[in-house]
């Protein structure tokens, strides 16, 4: 044993020598030594030792070329007598290499999986949505990043846990995502009650489904579908006096004449969506649904006509559109070409005429001059 002790302080005493040579073998030669070293001796190496070579590595990895990493990622990724260090650096790199580990390592810890679900690659998230037997807990932080190809694969891993509450979650975003839907389905843990409300909103092909994984009865659909129908008309009087509230509040705005851009960003900010668009089409003195369309159907130069129209500087414009665009979960990326055309709306286009090209488009859409 004091042989195997002596031999590997040498190793790694000649392992730091090395991290001085910077060149490009230098650092391929100190990649394979250390990770060879940490595989097959780790337990004869101190946590010291392991610290300061773990530090080597997270120092140099980026100059080691992606094939040598991906090698030793996948020699790795069923290993559990390795250090957990040399797991986490690997899981944290490119998903190229990160990818076996985080399907496959059991190294790794709930913290450590919501930790790069947080700060890691949509495809690091699809990775981890793929692992075995994942917790309710890593199964929650795969739901927050609300992407659609994500949580599709999280409910296709049928080994992982999912609490009803999280279901319940996903249940109300397929009532819009139709991608959502089948997957959801397909989980024999749905929850009954669960799957009986989707069957008020999903395909006859999916009315099958449901009815054959989840064996309902006819008392229980007819059930569901009273309550269903009573949560609907409650919603509708909820959104009805709200948005009798947020209309009453930018008419007081109006009368008070302190409806001004201001209050449109900070409304837009805080993520209260419906109230920027009531108080935009106010200032621009246009209807609710033509303020939409310009938002979302007519694209950036639309939306540019109309902050000419309502006097608001270029240099907001951007922070709109993204912020509207995420609001509606549509893509608020812009090529190059788009900006300097939008941009250009700014330059060519006064008030009077920006105004007099949104009364066309309401005069076109509802026959009825605005100015």
């Amino acid at each position: 044993m004091s042989d195997i002790k002596n031999t590997t302080g040498e190793e790694i005493q000649n392992l730091i020598k090395l991290a001085h040579d910077s060149s490009k073998d230098g650092r391929a030669e100190l990649f394979d030594g250390i990770t060879d070293l940490i595989e097959t001796q780790h337990q004869q190496i101190s946590a010291v030792e392991i610290e300061l070579m773990m530090d080597i590595l997270g120092r140099i990895i980026s100059d080691i070329e992606l094939g040598i990493r991906q090698k030793l990622s996948l020699r790795l990724a069923n290993r559990d007598d390795v250090p957990v260090e040399l797991i986490l650096l690997l899981a944290n790199d490119e998903i190229d290499v990160a990818n076996p580990i985080l399907v496959q390592n059991t190294l790794l810890t709930d913290k450590e999986l919501v930790s790069i679900i947080q700060r890691k690659s949509r495809q690091h998230q699809l990775s981890i949505a793929a692992r075995k037997m994942l917790s309710s807990e890593v199964s929650r932080e795969l739901v927050k990043t609300d992407d659609d190809g994500v949580i599709v694969a999280l409910l296709t891993n049928q080994s992982a846990k999912i609490d009803n509450e999280t279901i319940e979650e996903i249940v109300e975003k397929s009532r819009t995502r139709e991608i959502l839907q089948s997957p959801l389905v397909k989980r024999h843990d749905l929850p009954k009650h669960i799957a009986a409300r989707m069957y008020n909103w999903v395909s006859m092909a999916l009315k099958q489904e449901l009815m054959d994984i989840h064996s309902f009865a006819a008392e229980d659909l007819d059930r569901n579908i009273a309550e269903s129908i009573k949560e609907l008309k409650q919603e509708d009087a909820a959104n009805q006096s709200h948005s009798d509230n947020e209309k009453t509040l930018i008419e007081k705005l109006k009368k008070a004449d302190k409806l001004h851009i201001s209050f449109l960003m900070k409304s837009l900010r805080q993520g209260n969506i419906r109230l920027f668009e009531l108080a935009f089409a106010e200032i621009l003195n246009i209807p609710d649904e033509i303020m939409c369309n310009i938002l979302y159907e007519r694209g950036p130069a639309a939306l540019a006509i109309a902050c000419c129209a309502a006097k608001i500087d270029k240099s907001v414009f951007m922070t709109m559109f993204r912020l509207t665009r995420e609001a509606k979960m549509m893509d608020s990326e812009l090529s190059q070409e788009e900006i300097e055309h939008t941009y250009s709306q700014f330059v060519k286009t006064n008030e009077q005429r920006a105004k007099a090209i949104l009364h066309k488009w309401v005069e076109d859409s509802a026959r009825s001059p605005i100015f």
